[in-house]
């Protein structure tokens, strides 16, 4: 069903860990070749691309999968991603859509790779429901972000400058993948990318919009004012904030963001600063931002 030079032609596109490569292609070597498993991956996959929900459709004989190799689910789940990307390759050329912006979105996967193996030491996702959107075509990374077209979801309109968003538009909704420093370079040409993606006349505003714990205000006071986090804060027009459970403390601790707030690591000048605000007792939450872009200026 799955060939193996398509799994290794990914892994050395995609440039996965050279310590992962054995262990995922053995996997692989092992899943494919298991008795009964190949109606348990061409089920999922036809779930996936038919745009079924992860955990009610795709989840189920996947976890069957593991089950009967004893494969870990994480990495089940990450080889079944791989091995499917093949048939999005293909929807890719049929679409007309570049080819290097495949490669781009698939890079997520290697993204997702070292967090799981950063946190739980498993080569493998350990949120895989977060990719039919990709198997869609809903999905695009563009540059340094991820973009998709959605409907605004805020309960009231919000003007900018002159520029009103209401419920029900079309927005461009990003995401920042953990795919290095989030420079303010990077950002500009991912803007300038995705707004060529998505125009459909030069000059043509688009509203692009975040929802992020990197752009919780209160966040701002802790981090240095030069910080990429702080230059991306101002990207946006925050126009509402909400205090929560501090959700993406993995994202900021790694393996160890289960650990009592005193014992966490604080190595890197992020980690310190988070570490002393936990310890005042400082809220964790998300900001909402957005801003408008005509491909040369911003309004935010």
């Amino acid at each position: 069903m799955y060939g193996t030079e398509y799994f290794r032609q990914f892994m050395e596109k995609e440039n996965f860990p050279a310590e992962s490569r054995t262990p995922l292609s053995e996997a692989f070597a092992k899943l494919v070749a298991a008795k009964d498993c190949a109606p348990l991956l061409c089920a999922a996959e036809d779930a996936l691309f038919g745009g079924k929900e992860w955990q009610e459709a795709i989840a189920p004989p996947l976890k069957e999968a593991a089950e009967r190799t004893g494969i870990h689910p994480y990495t089940v789940d990450l080889l079944f991603l791989i091995a499917a990307s093949e048939r999005l390759r293909a929807d890719y050329r049929a679409a007309g859509i570049d080819e290097a912006i495949f490669w781009d979105s698939m890079a997520d996967i290697l993204y997702k790779l070292r967090e799981c193996r950063e946190v739980y030491g498993v080569w493998g996702t350990f949120v895989a429901w977060w990719y039919p959107w990709f198997y869609t075509k809903k999905r695009f990374a563009l540059g340094r972000l991820q973009f998709e077209a959605v409907p605004f979801e805020g309960s009231a309109p919000v003007t900018v400058g002159g520029h009103t968003v209401n419920p029900g538009d079309t927005v461009y909704n990003l995401h920042i993948p953990s795919a290095g420093p989030l420079t303010k370079a990077s950002r500009l040409d991912a803007y300038r990318r995705a707004y060529d993606f998505y125009k459909r006349a030069d000059g043509e505003w688009l509203c692009f919009v975040c929802e992020s714990w990197l752009l919780f205000p209160a966040y701002r006071e802790i981090l240095p004012a030069g910080s990429n986090v702080v230059s991306f804060m101002d990207d946006f027009c925050i126009y509402a904030a909400e205090t929560h459970k501090f959700y993406d403390d993995w994202r900021v601790f790694g393996k160890d963001f289960e650990k009592p707030a005193e014992d966490l690591p604080e190595d890197t000048s992020m980690r310190r600063a988070f570490k002393k605000y936990i310890l005042a007792g400082g809220e964790a939450g998300s900001g909402l931002g957005l801003f408008f872009y005509n491909g040369k200026e911003f309004i935010k």
